[in-house]
C-alpha cells in the first residue's frame, strides 16, 4: 500500500517530524495563509499544525481523502472542530501537554509584577546598592488572595502552587464542578474573585462565553491594587479597555503572555507601561513542554493506522 501523505503546516522538532517520515510522505507548508494550505491539502490524509494555523472549514473541505488533523498544542480555537465532525474528520491535541509549564510560568509572572527583581538587578548593576537596601519592595506573595479562573489542568496546577508552596489564599470560578482539590481552594463566583482577588489569573479556553471576559465593565470593579495576569488566550481580556485601566493607575498592573492583537505592533502604549509585564506567548515553550506538543504525531500516525 502507498503511504498516506500528511500536510505539516509549521515546523517541529527533528525527531517528531523523523517519526512523520518513517511511515508517510511528509508535505512541508510553513504557512498561515489558506489558498496555499487548500492547495496543499488537496492529496493529504492528514494535518499537523501548530496552535497559530487556522483550520477553517474551507480548508478542511479541500482535503477531499483528510482523516484527521492533528494540532501540537493545548487549544483548539483556531481549528472549525463542528465542520471537522461534520466532515467526519478527527481532530487531536495534547491539552496536557504544558500544563506544568504554564503553571510555572504564571506563577513567574505573579513575582516578578509583586517583587520587581529585573529593575533591581539593573539598579544594582549601575552602582546603586546601600540606598536600594534602604526601604522594601513589594509584597510577599503569601500573603494574598489569588483568583484563578478556570481551574482546569493549568488553573488546579497553579492552585497547588500558590496555595501548599505560597501559603496564598485560593478562591477560583470554573463552568463545571471540580474538586475537591489536596489543597485549600475556595469556589466562587467570578463576582467575588473581580472583588476579592489580589491577583486574577486567566486559564479559560478562548470560546463565545469568554471572548472579552475581562473588559471594562470588569476591570472598573477590580481595586487599584489588584494585578491580572493572563497566560490563556490574547482575546479573553478587552486589550484596549486594559491598556486605558494601566495607564489611569486603576490596577496595579498586569503581566501578560497573550494578548489581542498578537503579537502586539511595536509602538503599542502597553509597551512603554510600567505597569505591564510583556512575554511573547511563551509560557508553555519549554524544551520538555514542546516534545510533549510535538507527540500529536504519534496520534495521527495511530489514527491513520486504524484506519486502513
Amino acid at each position: 500500500m502507498s503511504k498516506p501523505r500528511i500536510l505539516l503546516a509549521g515546523a517541529l522538532d527533528a525527531d517528531a517530524e523523523a517519526r512523520l517520515e518513517g511511515v508517510a510522505t511528509v508535505v512541508r507548508v510553513f504557512t498561515q495563509e489558506e489558498q496555499v494550505l487548500r492547495a496543499a491539502i488537496v492529496d493529504c490524509d492528514a494535518l499537523v499544525a501548530r496552535t497559530h494555523t487556522p483550520v477553517s472549514r474551507r480548508l478542511l473541505e479541500a482535503g477531499r481523502r483528510l482523516r484527521v488533523v492533528g494540532v501540537a498544542g493545548v487549544g483548539v480555537d483556531r481549528v472549525d472542530v463542528a465542520a471537522a465532525e461534520e466532515l467526519g474528520v478527527t481532530v487531536v491535541n495534547t491539552p496536557a501537554a504544558a500544563s506544568d509549564a504554564v503553571a510555572e510560568f504564571t506563577v513567574g509572572l505573579m513575582l516578578q509584577l509583586l517583587r520587581p527583581i529585573p529593575q533591581l538587578a539593573r539598579e544594582y548593576r549601575a552602582g546603586q546598592f546601600a540606598s536600594l537596601r534602604e526601604h522594601g519592595h513589594g509584597v510577599e506573595l503569601g500573603g494574598l488572595t489569588v483568583g484563578i479562573v478556570g481551574m482546569g489542568r493549568i488553573g488546579s496546577r497553579l492552585g497547588r502552587i500558590c496555595a501548599a508552596g505560597f501559603g496564598a489564599r485560593v478562591l477560583y470560578n470554573d463552568i463545571v464542578e471540580v474538586g475537591p482539590f489536596a489543597f485549600p481552594a475556595e469556589p466562587v463566583d467570578k463576582a467575588t474573585i473581580w472583588e476579592q482577588a489580589d491577583i486574577i489569573t486567566l486559564h479559560v479556553p478562548l470560546t463565545e462565553l469568554t471572548r472579552g471576559m475581562v473588559g471594562g465593565e470588569v476591570l472598573d470593579r477590580l481595586r487599584p491594587t489588584t494585578y491580572l495576569v493572563n497566560s490563556a488566550r490574547g482575546a479573553i481580556v478587552d486589550t484596549d479597555a486594559l491598556t486605558v485601566a494601566l495607564v489611569q493607575g486603576r490596577i496595579a498592573g498586569a503581566g501578560l503572555d497573550v494578548t489581542s492583537p498578537e503579537p502586539l505592533p511595536p509602538t503599542h502604549p502597553l509597551f512603554a507601561c510600567e505597569r505591564c509585564l510583556l512575554t511573547p506567548h511563551v509560557a508553555s515553550r519549554t524544551h520538555t513542554g514542546l516534545r510533549r506538543m510535538f507527540a500529536v504525531v504519534d496520534q495521527v500516525l495511530a489514527h491513520l493506522e486504524q484506519a486502513e
